[in-house]
C-alpha cells in the first residue's frame, strides 16, 4: 500500500466509526512491532515519533526507516510528527519524508496556539501534509484526581480554533492523561459529543494508555477517530526485559532481549488495536 496521509485515514474512520491507532515508535524493534501487527490485523496505521525523542537518537535514520517500512507495508500507513512544538522540528520531519505533524501549542495562549498552527497549516497543505492541532491541556497528571475543568476544551472555542486554522484533526482535552496514571478514568463523553457536533474534523485523543475497553468503544461513537499510545508499549517493553533477566540465570545476549521486546511490544499493541473497531478496516 502506498504512503497515505493521516486526514486520509482519519476520514475514512470517522466515515465508518473505528479509530485509527497512533503507536509512536523509538527504535527498529518497536516499529518492526507495530507495523507487523498492523499487518496481522489489516488495519490501518499511523507511525509516530515525538519531536522530544530527536535529543535521544538519530531521528532522522528513524524517520528513513519508517518511510521504508510504510512503503513495503500490506496496509496504508500515515508518518506522524507527534507533539511537534517547536518551527524547526516540524519542518525536520516534513523533509524527512512524514505525511502528517502535529503542532503542539496547547501550553502557549489561544491567541499564540491559533496563529503558529494557522502558519504550520499553510505551510504543510501546501506540500500536501496533514495537520493535527491540539487545544486544551492534555497533561501529566498522578491521577484523575488532579485534572479539573480548566483543562477540558470547551467545544465553541475548539470550532472557532478548527475553523481559522484549517487543521485536518485536533487533538482534545477531555479528560486524559500522558503517561501511567492512577485511579479511574473520568472522561467527560458529554463535552466529547458536543466537540463532536460543533467541530467538523476528526478528533484525536491522546493519553490513550490504560483505558478500558468501554473507554475506548464509547469515545469512537463520541467521535474519536485517532487515539495514541506510547507508554503502554514502553512498559511493555521493559517488562519483557525485566522478564528476560530473571529467567536467564546464566546471562543472556542482546539479539535474544531484541526479540523480547518486540514480542512485548507486539502483544501490547494487538490488544489495543481489538479495542479500536479498526480490524480489517485498511483500505
Amino acid at each position: 500500500m502506498a504512503l497515505v496521509t493521516m486526514r486520509e485515514l482519519l476520514q475514512d474512520a470517522r466515515k465508518r466509526k473505528y479509530a485509527v491507532g497512533g503507536f509512536n515508535v523509538f527504535n527498529f524493534e518497536t516499529l518492526g512491532a507495530v507495523v507487523e501487527v498492523a499487518e496481522e490485523l489489516k488495519t490501518p496505521l499511523v507511525l509516530g515519533v515525538p519531536e522530544r525523542l530527536f535529543k535521544f537518537t538519530d531521528a532522522e535514520v528513524l524517520s528513513a526507516a519508517m518511510v521504508c517500512a510504510a512503503q513495503r507495508a500490506s496496509v496504508p500507513i500515515a508518518l506522524h510528527l507527534d507533539h511537534g512544538h517547536t518551527y524547526d522540528g516540524v519542518m525536520k520531519a516534513i523533509r524527512w519524508g512524514f505525511t502528517s505533524v502535529m503542532f503542539d501549542g496547547s501550553n502557549l495562549s489561544f491567541e499564540e496556539n491559533l496563529k503558529r498552527t494557522k502558519e504550520i497549516t499553510r505551510i504543510a497543505h501546501s506540500l500536501g501534509i496533514s495537520v493535527e492541532g491540539e487545544l486544551g491541556y492534555v497533561g501529566c497528571y498522578e491521577c484523575f484526581q488532579d485534572m479539573n475543568d480548566e483543562h477540558i476544551v470547551k467545544a465553541d472555542v475548539a470550532a472557532d480554533f478548527a475553523n481559522k486554522t484549517k487543521v485536518d484533526a485536533l487533538a482534545v482535552s477531555v479528560g486524559t492523561s500522558h503517561g501511567a496514571y492512577k485511579g479511574n478514568t473520568e472522561l467527560n463523553f458529554s463535552r466529547l459529543n458536543e466537540l463532536n457536533t460543533k467541530i467538523d474534523v476528526p478528533l484525536v485523543m491522546h493519553g490513550g494508555s490504560k483505558l478500558n475497553r468501554d473507554d475506548f468503544r464509547n469515545s469512537i461513537q463520541s467521535g474519536i477517530c485517532k487515539i495514541n499510545i506510547a507508554t503502554d508499549m514502553s512498559s511493555a517493553a521493559v517488562e519483557r526485559l525485566k522478564a528476560e533477566f530473571a529467567k536467564a540465570s546464566n546471562g543472556t545476549n542482546y539479539i535474544n532481549l531484541m526479540g523480547a521486546v518486540k514480542k512485548g511490544v507486539k502483544d501490547s499493541v494487538r490488544r489495543y488495536m481489538l479495542n479500536f473497531d479498526c480490524i480489517s478496516k485498511a483500505i
